[in-house]
């Protein structure tokens, strides 16, 4: 039993260093806007995922496909889990683009 327990912990680490390593030089912050003037997109919403890095993955993805170079003011949420899935965890946050410099 410790043997699986282990396995399963391996392999969510594996998973959530993948989702960090697909994020890349995406801007993320959870916290205070860069000073840079930006412009609001809309709400970027990732599908529900089974860790929070891959949620955060999601939203990005999600971000990207409305043209926004970042997402400020990110949250994660647990989502109830229903029966036979894995999904726990869906990020969202302010979708923006970086204000054209003058």
């Amino acid at each position: 039993m410790e043997r699986s327990i282990r396995k399963r912990l391996q392999l969510e680490a594996e998973r959530g260093q993948a989702a960090h390593d697909v994020s890349g030089d995406f801007y993320t912050a959870t916290l205070h806007a860069p000073p840079d003037p930006h412009l609001v997109v809309g709400l970027a919403v990732g599908q529900p995922k089974a860790s929070a890095m891959e949620a955060v993955v999601s939203m990005q993805a999600y971000a990207r496909a409305l043209g926004a170079d970042g997402v400020l003011g990110v949250s994660i949420c647990t989502e109830t889990r229903s029966m036979g899935s894995d999904a726990g965890y869906v990020a969202y946050g302010t979708a923006v683009q970086w204000a054209p410099s003058e």
